[in-house]
């Protein structure tokens, strides 16, 4: 990836836009989703933390899980806060995921009634992969 295009990944993680299915349901996306309206979603939750999965990195190295925790950690507070600000009468779950010799990843999605949210983060803290769970 081009220097460049590590500032346009990041200026994805904060800006979005609202799009509905045809039940009126809002469903928050980032504004660069080429989605207007969507049908027939049954799963309110894993469709918006599917289209708001954000791959920042790959191939995490063991020596660099550690030093990316509080990075994690700080992007997902930080795109928590951008949400909480911009749509302040939704609530939200923020994801950071670590894995190591694999990726790390941004996802969020609406606190929808009577669905679950779409991880759990105890069940992938371990030595060489963590979750890191902002409920706004």
């Amino acid at each position: 990836m081009k220097r460049i295009e590590y500032f346009e990944l990041l200026e994805q993680l904060f800006t979005f836009k609202t799009i509905r299915d045809e039940k009126g349901n809002e469903y928050i996306v980032s504004e660069s989703n080429p989605m207007d309206s969507v049908t027939n979603i049954e799963d309110k939750t894993a469709f918006e933390a599917v289209e708001n999965h954000i791959h920042l990195l790959d191939n995490i190295k063991k020596q660099e899980f550690e030093r990316l925790v509080p990075v994690a950690k700080t992007l997902a507070q930080t795109l928590a806060y951008s949400l909480s600000k911009q749509f302040p009468d939704k609530k939200f779950f923020v994801y950071a995921s670590l894995k190591r010799n694999d990726s790390m990843i941004l996802r969020f999605h609406q606190k929808w009634e009577q669905e679950e949210p779409y991880y759990t983060a105890s069940d992938f803290n371990t030595e060489t992969e963590r979750i890191f769970v902002y409920e706004i």
